[in-house]
Parts: C-alpha cells; structure tokens; sequence
C-alpha cells in the first residue's frame, strides 16, 4: 500500500477516533499523519528501510505503527477494530450540521442514536430536546439539518476532495499495470459540490485489469463495490462514491471524455458523432467495426468541428455551441493573479499580522494585497472601531514606505450591510473616505423574504464608498442556504454604478454562483477572486475561486486582480473619486 492509500485510511480512523469519544488530540494526530505523508518527498519505502519514520514531523510512535502495518500487509488492526466498535450508521452523522462529534457520542450514549434515521425518529418524538444542553430549537435545527443531509447525501465540498483527489489518484498509480491516474467527473468539472470521486486509470499494454480492480477494491474503507466492463465502483461510510474507470491506451481519451460528463454534454457530442455516422463509447471512437485513434480530448473535438472544451465548461449548454463557433474565451489561470483583496489580520479576526500576510503574498509573487478586516457592527469577529482603522493605516502606511516597491498593501474594510440597508460607518464618510476600496457584505438577517432582503442590497450598494459586493448570498455550500435576492436587479444596479463582485473563495462559500457570472460579465461587471484569509495559509483558498471563475466564463480581463497595480491603483482612484 502506498502513502497516499495510507493517509486515506489514516484520515478515516481520525473520522472514527471523533465518533468514539476518543481524547481530540489523538483523532487529531493520526490527520497530521496523514498529512505529512502526503508531504513525503523521499519515496516511503525507502524511510521505512532506514528506519527513520518518527523523525518526520507529525508522526509519531502510535501512528507509525499503524504505518508500517499498513505499507506491510496492506491492512491495519487498529483500523479494523475502531469499524467493528462503530455502528456503521454514526459516520453519517458527521454530516448534519448541528452535530460534531462530541454531541454524536452523546445522542449515541444516552439515546441509542446510531443512524440518520434514529435521528429524525429521536427528533420528532421529542427526546433530544429533553437531553440537558439542547432544548427544542437545538432539536428542530438538528432535524431541520437531517432534511439537508438527506438532499446532498453522499456529496462533499469541493475543496474537502481536492487533497483525496491526490490521494487516490497517486495510490491507483501505484498499482501495478497502471501508467497514469487523473481525476474525472464532478470534480475535474470544478463543481462546488462534488456526489463522488471519478478516476480514470490507463492501463499499461498487457495490463490485467480484473487484478488493478481487486487491489483498488481492497483499499481500507471502501464498501459496497460494483463491477462492469470498464469500470469499478465503491463508497466510503459516509455514501460519497468512488469510481475507478479503466482504460487501455487507445481508449484513454474517450474514457476521460465520458467519465468527466456531465451526461448531457456527452449526448450532445453523441449525437454529432452519430450525424457522421460515428460512435461514442468508453472503449473509443469508432465507424462501424473500426476504432478510430484518437490522441487526446481534443483530437475528439476537432473530428467534430469544434474546439477543445474546457471541463469547467462542459456544464453549460451553451459550450458547444461556442466550440463551433470559436467563441470559447481563454479562461483565467491561477497564474493570472497579481493578488487579492479580501484578507482579515488580526485586528479582527484573522491569526496574523498585516506584515506576516503582506510577506505570504510576496512568497506567492504577488504584487499587491488587500487587507480588508471586519467593521465595528461585527463585534463578534472583532470589527475594528475608528481608533483601530487608523492603527491599522498606520501599520499599512509603515509597510509601504518600507516594501511598497516589491508589494503593494491596500487599505480595504470589509463592511457590514445592516439589516436595515445602511452601511456600517455610514455616519462617518470621512472615516470610508480612508479606504482605497470597501467590500460590502451581509452578514446577519438572512431570512428576510425577497423583497426586503433586495431592497436592502440596493440601499448599501447606494453608499458611492462600495467597491465590491462581498459574498453575495451569504451562504455555506451543504450548510446554509443563501439569502433569497434578486440577483439580476442587484447586479443591474452595480453595473450603472462600475460596481464589482467578489467570488469569495472560502471552502464553505465558492461563490458569486458559477451560474450567474455569465450574465454578470454581460452588464459588464468585473470580478475579484477573494479567499476570504484569515490566516496566512487561508490565501491559497483563490484556487478555490479560479475554477467558479472558470467555469463562469470568466477570462483574466473580467478579473480586476489580474490587473497590473497601476490599473487597480486607477480603478480605486475612479471609485473613490464618485465618492467625492
């Protein structure tokens, strides 16, 4: 078994460590195992033949062992006992979001509660609300989010697949008989939520597939596995599918093709291979009884007509259309950032300082970054009172005269949009005239009915101070529905103004929507590719952002932190000059 097979199962006996009541420190050490192996740079075999395990940073004796168990036999004991002493049921729990796992061994404990479905019956008779700590609105939640998991069972966030993608994808490449693994699927698409993981093998010449099945199959944690022709399919406990698709070298590309989908772009090009009297499979690209070779996806594309589609493309119903017609825009590339501008410090509630995040960017060769910390109404978050903004100015202001010539710090304020419309600070236009740029973002009062809830957006976008619209709805992928607004009079409005939105890149957030951003680039509205950061790490969360800008159609033009620091410098300037 490779590391990254190990760290797999590594990550599930911390998943069950929590649902056992175990210390949190030790459910804790076996993920930092996990993670350092998938760090490992020297090949694990060689460390375990000197011996040096332990010395690698976030291994220790316990986890070790279960390493060497692993890497040695293919299986673990310890994980084997930890899933006979758990009811199958208890993982899925994880799943509902007013539980962790201390409340699930505690509804388990006291109750009996071992399943989704003990649950609901529990929550509607009543019994969880008599438990001391929980009452009945901590009931009605809780079922209110069983009807939530129900909807999205199975399905994770897609950054939570990002580091298992890798995993799989470097464990099916060490099986024996296999040259290459890639992600396929929801996920090479770049859908926020992902139902399972999809993985194309291509197979070496002569390679037996039946014995590359088994050895995936045999990986610890998998269940409930199906067999066909080109493909294999299991499930973790939680219901979040894997399938492997196995594919010798000539059916490598029409095997990605069909396996990336979704359906409905896949019967589309179905139907042209058909009006040339062609035929799309998995095994290849055929006329009649003859397979024709085909280099790579997009050889299959041009016999069609068309330019190469992009995956984060293939969901709109217009990407075909666009291929033959070589309208398909060159999407934005991570590449492309020259920065961001939605970073909190700890003036608020970030874990780092203005210089420690201003020296992160530089590492990632940016050059410029935005901090913009919570306003003085999120006391919760600790917003920054007046004394505090010029403080933080002067910090700024410090880092400029000394590093502005290598990076560029704005001064940005993430202001709240009180219930009411207002704009935090709103009575102080001297205090936002400080600002190179405000973010303006809800975050209370999400239940308002439409209406209400638009006409408040409307009023806080009124403010001639706001730049940008910060995480427009607010809500938490398989959490947290958004707030329900017009979006299309929202947007509308920041078009007549020269307003931009923020595709705020948060794991749990992924959003403006993909969905919407096709019409937004329409009215002519740039975007701002945000992570959100509240620490130093917390940055990268823009790659996060990159695939919802891509599969909005969003070029690096449409991006404004893709733009040189002398156009931003020009666009704030502009903002601020409407503000006078």
């Amino acid at each position: 078994m490779d590391r990254n097979a190990i760290a797999i199962v590594l990550e599930e006996i911390g998943a069950l460590l929590e649902i056992q009541g175990e210390n949190r420190f030790k459910a804790m050490a076996f993920r930092n195992a996990a993670r350092a192996l998938a760090q490992l740079e020297p090949d694990l075999s060689a460390v375990l033949a000197v011996g040096v395990l332990e010395s690698i940073a976030g291994i220790g004796p316990a986890t070790a062992s279960v390493i060497r168990e692993l890497a040695g036999t293919g299986g673990s004991r310890y994980y084997d006992q930890l899933v006979s002493q758990t009811p199958p049921g208890l993982l899925e729990l994880l799943s509902v979001s007013q539980l962790g796992p201390s409340r699930i061994r505690t509804l388990h404990v006291e109750l009996g509660i071992a399943s989704l479905d003990d649950l609901e019956r529990a929550a509607r008779q009543g019994r969880i609300a008599r438990l001391r700590g929980y009452g009945a609105k901590t009931e009605a939640r809780i079922l209110a989010g069983v009807a939530d998991v129900r909807g999205r069972a199975g399905r994770r966030r897609y950054a939570e697949v990002v580091e298992l993608a890798e995993r799989l994808c470097g464990f099916v490449e060490s099986l024996r008989g296999v040259e290459r693994a890639e992600p396929a699927g929801e996920y090479r698409r770049g859908c926020e939520t992902v139902g399972g993981m999809e993985l194309v093998a291509r197979l070496a010449a002569g390679a037996d597939r039946v014995a590359v099945a088994d050895r995936f199959l045999a990986l610890p944690g998998l269940q409930r596995a199906q067999r066909e022709a080109h493909r294999v399919e299991a499930s973790f406990g939680d219901g979040f599918r894997v399938v492997l698709w196995l594919a010798d070298g000539p059916a490598h590309a029409t095997t990605l093709l069909i396996a990336t989908g979704p359906a409905e772009h896949v019967a589309e090009l179905r139907g042209l291979a058909a009006d040339r009297g062609l035929g799309l499979e998995a095994p290849g690209l055929s006329e009649g009884d003859r397979r024709i070779e085909v280099e790579d996806e997009s050889a299959i594309y041009r016999v069609f007509g068309l330019g190469w589609v992009a995956p984060e493309l293939r969901d709109s119903t217009d990407a075909v259309r666009a291929a033959a017609s070589g309208a398909l825009p060159r999407l934005v590339d991570y590449e492309d950032l020259q920065g961001c501008f939605h970073c909190h410090t700890r003036y608020s509630d970030g874990r780092a300082t203005v210089e420690e995040m201003a020296e992160a960017a530089l590492g990632r060769g940016w050059r410029y970054l935005g901090i913009a910390d919570h306003s003085q109404f999120a006391a919760y978050a600790g917003g920054l009172s007046p004394d505090e903004i010029l403080e933080q100015h002067a910090d700024i202001d410090a880092w400029n005269a000394r590093s502005g010539p290598r990076l560029w710090v704005f001064k940005g304020i993430e202001a709240d949009i009180l219930p009411d419309g207002r704009l935090d600070y709103e009575d102080r236009p001297d205090l936002l005239a400080r600002f190179d740029y405000v973010i303006a973002s809800i975050h209370s009062a999400f239940g308002l009915p439409r209406d209400e809830q638009t006409r408040r957006v409307l009023r806080a976008l009124r403010n001639p101070h706001v730049t940008f619209l910060g995480h427009a709805t607010g809500r938490q992928l398989l959490a947290r529905r958004g707030c329900d607004l017009d979006l299309d009079a929202v947007m509308r409005a920041m078009a007549q103004r020269g307003q931009s939105i923020e595709i705020n890149s948060d794991p749990w957030r992924m959003e403006l929507d993909w969905r919407h951003w096709p019409r937004a680039k329409a009215l002519g509205i740039r975007a701002a590719i945000n992570p959100d950061a509240h620490s130093v790490s917390d940055l990268d969360y823009v790659r996060n952002g990159i695939v919802i800008a891509r599969k909005g159609w969003l070029a690096a033009a449409d991006v404004v932190n893709c733009w040189s620091l002398e156009r931003v410098h020009s666009f704030f300037g502009a903002s601020r000059s409407s503000a006078d």
